[in-house]
């Protein structure tokens, strides 16, 4: 909920500065003697300052609908004043406008000042009680699941049902010694099963959170346990051990309070993955229709060449492990069609057509990915998609780099950091199988909207640049 309001923070700023501009310059203000250049640079701090929201702790799931509405709009509106402020000082500092300039560039910015908080306060009063309303009537409910089943996990999952029941839904319990050891009584008509079932399970449902409730005492299992665990793309919180139930601790609103302890949660916040999604389905829906005429001609040429339809469908591991068709242009002939990707290219492959050779040359294969961005299941910038029968040496790559897993906590792309720093091709040694791993986590920690356009900027020099691929 946090996210969505903060997001729509971001929206109103975005608006209110767009239209202050327009509203100023109407009046024949002195700020048009600025730049368009300077205008960019303020709006686009300003921005940014509105949009930077903190990544999930264990004080960042605070629900804002907890606070009172006085105390929300009050926020809100430091919120964005203090951002909308440093911006001024910024700009003042770093564009050293004269005195007429500077007149203007104040002038814009106290009436986006004005606009931006009028309209923080006006989302705050409707979007919060609507969301309040939602989440009282069970339709903002995260999807727990709790690992273990003994009497710690009896004891959590009766305190959630009893103070969390509008809030939250247990999916079931897991534990791999559940067939060996008494499942509580309370626990009983839960679904419950192992380690796998879990994984199995959040490739098939978006599960939102993972809780451990097994004693703190058992540290060896317990480091097992969140070392399977953490492959999952899901919040994964440790329960506290049994004296924990009894603390008047505030760190978990949504959890009555319950002192969790935050192991491992999502690289991206909500608002984050929300931004590039909408980013990447915008510029994919503008990519094909600019390159429609491209991609009908490249249909063509296939077809004419060797028998068999232009598309080719390839099994490859997509986002949280859940298997996905990419869709790319078929470069070999059909009976050598390889949907699981089980023997890698390699160079003056007779498998690949003469077509099928250009089209990798200059990455053109990769064009029919588009669709896949605008379906959701790729994103235009990330770690590269790998076919689900890859191997490296006769090895799966899950042997070879144990994080390998830890790849697939975001979307996969159709271009990555790894490629841009000549990390593209077939993966030929083990060796570099972990420095395109190392690529592809640096990506997913330091993400960023701009390093995912230098990314694809880089992308395009790459392309464009004469360079051997198979």
């Amino acid at each position: 909920m946090a996210s969505a309001v903060h997001l729509a923070d971001f929206v109103v700023a975005a608006v209110a500065g767009w239209a202050s501009f327009v509203v100023q310059s109407a009046f024949a203000w002195p700020l048009p003697i600025l730049s368009g250049a300077a205008h960019a640079f303020v709006l686009a701090l300003g921005l940014a300052l509105v949009a930077r929201t903190p990544k999930p702790s264990s004080r960042a799931a605070e629900d804002l609908t907890r606070q009172g509405l006085c105390a929300q709009l009050r926020d809100g509106a430091a919120h964005a004043l203090s951002a909308i402020g440093f911006a001024l000082v910024v700009a003042v500092a770093l564009l050293r406008p004269g005195r007429v300039e500077r007149a203007g560039l104040i002038a814009w910015l106290l009436e986006w000042a004005v606009l931006t908080t009028a309209g923080v306060v006006t989302v705050r009063l409707i979007l919060l009680p609507l969301l309040a309303r939602w989440r009282r009537a069970g339709r903002l409910r995260q999807s727990v699941a709790i690992y273990g089943t003994g009497a710690l996990a009896e004891l959590l999952v009766e305190r959630l049902r009893r103070a969390c029941s509008e809030t939250i839904e247990i999916i079931g319990v897991f534990d791999d010694r559940a067939g060996r050891e008494r499942v509580g009584s309370g626990l009983g008509e839960l679904p419950h099963g192992t380690t796998a079932d879990l994984v199995d399970l959040s490739r098939q449902f978006d599960i939102d959170r993972i809780i451990v409730a097994l004693p703190h005492s058992a540290e060896r299992r317990l480091l097992e346990i969140l070392r399977k665990l953490h492959k999952m793309p899901v919040d994964i919180s440790l329960a506290p051990d049994m004296v924990g139930f009894s603390l008047p601790a505030k760190d978990h609103d949504d959890f009555d309070g319950l002192p969790l302890l935050d192991i491992f949660s999502n690289p991206l916040t909500f608002s984050q993955n929300l931004l590039k999604s909408m980013f990447d389905r915008i510029a994919a829906a503008l990519g094909i229709v600019a390159l429609s005429p491209v991609l009908l001609l490249l249909g063509i040429a296939i077809e004419l060449e060797s028998k068999g339809p232009a598309l080719f469908r390839q099994n490859r591991f997509g986002f949280g492990d859940r298997v996905i068709q990419v869709y790319k242009f078929r470069t070999m002939y059909v009976e050598a069609s390889d949907p699981n990707g089980e023997r890698q290219s390699a160079i003056n492959d007779p498998r690949i057509t003469g077509v099928g050779g250009f089209l990798r040359r200059w990455s053109l294969d990769e064009l029919p990915q588009l669709f896949n961005v605008l379906r959701g299941e790729l994103s235009l910038v990330g770690p590269r998609p790998h076919a689900i029968s890859m191997r490296v040496k006769q090895r799966r790559n899950e042997d070879i780099v144990p994080d390998y897993a830890l790849r697939h906590h975001v979307k996969p792309g159709i271009t990555g950091w790894a490629q841009v720093n000549s990390c593209h091709g077939p993966v030929e040694s083990e060796k570099a199988l972990h420095e395109r791993i190392a690529h592809d986590l640096h990506y997913i920690n330091q993400w960023s909207l701009w390093f995912d356009i230098r990314i694809l900027l880089r992308t395009l020099v790459i392309v464009f640049r004469k360079r051997h691929t198979y």
